[in-house]
């Protein structure tokens, strides 16, 4: 497993440098001035834009513009931002847990549900409690999170009281309503992929081996036919916690959540390119980070992936 580890850890550098490049490559050559952006109409005085100029080293050569803010990046360094003029570590440590939490607790809903949901409907194939499965996740899929927001706080939280339904003052229990606004969706397409790949492990001969060989039906479906059809969920709900740490900006504005989302929302518009590589290259860590994780969790379900 050790070995395993290591193999895909190096794999990943050069996939990090290369993401990167190209990330910091694109936002520099976007037509447009950020520096100008920041002051609307007015002239920006030559002083002023000498000294951004020079702060943010765009008087540099393409080449070493990203290598002094990779340099940043292993110092854990990932600039100021040119709209705010703060640290966008600083930004980061505000939003960052917001968006965290949010993604982590939507996961834990899109998993709490999706796979007790898809092995049900699989063992039940083509019965009743199947076919309402597969409509109730119809519906599910054709809801827009904003219109599903809308109704979760108008019904739960104005009509109802259950639950908050604006802002993170009231802790975890703010966090509640929109994670699981998000996870209605997601949840209905991991919970299809569920049943899917279960009933197809079900025509698997293996299985009928394990079932030759005198096992018991529920040591045949636990030990082979289930842990073999997590795989690609477990897959799909990896894309999806690297996707909400992106920032849920949907969900996020309708919830008045000041996460990364909102902060991206804010960049954009302000064309504020120090924040908008800062943000990406932070994702594209949090996605092989995660793919590193989800690597070793297949080790585990299938030990004949460690020794390909």
């Amino acid at each position: 497993m050790f070995r395993y580890f290591i193999r895909r850890l190096l794999q990943l550098i050069p996939v990090f440098f290369i993401s990167t490049f190209l990330i910091f490559l694109v936002i520099r050559i976007i037509p447009g001035d950020p520096i100008q952006a920041q002051f609307g109409e007015r002239r920006i005085p030559d002083n002023l834009r000498e000294a951004y100029v020079e702060r943010y080293h765009f008087n540099e050569p393409l080449w070493k513009q990203y290598f002094l803010y990779m340099k940043d990046i292993f110092q854990f360094d990932l600039g100021d931002s040119i709209a705010n003029q703060r640290p966008i570590n600083e930004i980061f440590r505000e939003s960052l847990p917001r968006t965290a939490t949010l993604a982590t607790m939507s996961v834990f809903f899109i998993a709490l549900f999706s796979i007790p949901l898809g092995i049900f409907s699989a063992r039940k194939k083509d019965t009743f409690a199947d076919n309402s499965f597969l409509v109730i996740t119809l519906i599910m899929l054709s809801i827009p999170p904003f219109v599903l927001g809308l109704l979760a706080q108008l019904f739960v939280g104005v009509k109802w009281g259950i639950l908050p339904v604006s802002g993170v003052e009231d802790g975890l229990k703010s966090y509640i309503l929109p994670s699981l606004v998000i996870a209605t969706s997601l949840m209905a397409v991991d919970a299809r992929l569920m049943r899917t790949t279960l009933l197809d492990t079900f025509r698997e001969d293996y299985l009928r081996t394990a079932r030759a060989k005198g096992l018991t039906e529920r040591r045949v479906f636990t030990v082979h036919a289930l842990r073999n059809a997590l795989i690609p969920v477990v897959t799909v709900l990896a894309i999806d916690l690297g996707a909400l740490l992106g920032g849920t900006i949907v969900t996020e504005s309708v919830f008045n959540i000041p996460g990364i989302g909102f902060r991206i929302t804010r960049a954009v518009v302000q064309r504020d390119t120090t924040m908008i590589t800062g943000v990406s290259i932070f994702l594209v860590m949090a996605y092989l980070f995660i793919n590193l994780i989800v690597d070793m969790i297949y080790a585990w379900l299938d030990p004949r992936i460690r020794y390909d």
